[in-house]
């Protein structure tokens, strides 16, 4: 299903809302957070989102994260949906996402999935990099490839190996799930880098803690919303020369949709 600017346009007025209802809930339970991905570049490049993006993306301390997990639901209206491994059975991703259920947008890979599937904004915690990385990436990775043996095909031998690994691991996938969240949040004290286990960029998501620290204000789409403190050096960590925009054929939405009803 083909994504239209107007269709864009749509989501992201959906979202904003969400984000205006995060922010209040972050102000007054004094929450810190960050924009991430392309919002965080929105932010900086086009004072909100970048024109074609699809979603927000936002980062919380792992404190302030499960914090906000306990309290949101009393200032959230009834068809907001704080969406976890533990709120929603079928929902296959070890952080949080907020859905609006008047709505749908499901992502093709999701779509047989028995979930919540309303537009959403991202929520992720962010956890201290564990001493030994290596190790622990590989038994986060196979539990992920556990989970998304439900909804993935076997297209080589090796996805074919790596998934009966998978199964031996954890039979259950709703287990692999919640063995994902307790394992990101299993390095409780300060290290010198900060991981977000459920970014897009892989290992490049480990940035040194001090770049987050107390955020800096930056401007989207006329909110007063917070990024990393050295937001400069995360972007061109992640994406090199983030001012240059990408080519036409770039310009694109990230997710694929099944099925959209705004």
């Amino acid at each position: 299903m083909q994504i239209t600017p107007e269709i864009v346009k749509k989501l992201q007025q959906i979202e904003l809302n969400m984000l205006k209802i995060f922010l209040e809930i972050c102000e007054k339970e004094n929450l810190h957070y960050y924009l991430l991905g392309g919002t965080l570049l929105g932010a900086v490049r086009h004072k909100g989102f970048i024109p074609w993006d699809d979603d927000i993306d936002i980062g919380m301390p792992r404190k302030d994260y499960e914090i906000f997990l306990s309290v949101a639901k009393k200032y959230l209206p009834t068809y907001y949906f704080l969406q976890t491994c533990y709120t929603d059975k079928g929902y296959p991703l070890p952080f949080a996402k907020l859905r609006d259920s008047r709505t749908v947008y499901k992502e093709k890979p999701l779509r047989n999935l028995h979930m919540n599937h309303g537009v959403w904004i991202d929520i992720f915690p962010l956890d201290f990099c564990p001493k030994h990385y290596f190790w622990f990436n590989i038994y986060f990775r196979l539990l992920r490839k556990r989970v998304f043996c439900q909804v993935e095909g076997i297209r080589t031998l090796k996805h074919k190996a790596l998934k009966y690994l998978s199964y031996l691991i954890c039979p259950s996938w709703h287990k692999a799930v919640k063995r994902q969240d307790l394992l990101m949040k299993s390095v409780k004290k300060y290290a010198p880098s900060t991981i977000n286990w459920g970014g897009a960029y892989g290992k490049k998501e480990i940035v040194p803690t001090e770049w987050y620290a107390e955020g800096t204000v930056l401007t989207f789409e006329g909110l007063q919303v917070k990024g990393p403190k050295h937001y400069d050096k995360w972007l061109r960590h992640i994406y090199g020369n983030y001012m240059k925009l990408p080519p036409l054929e770039k310009r694109v939405a990230a997710h694929e949709p099944a099925e959209i009803k705004l």
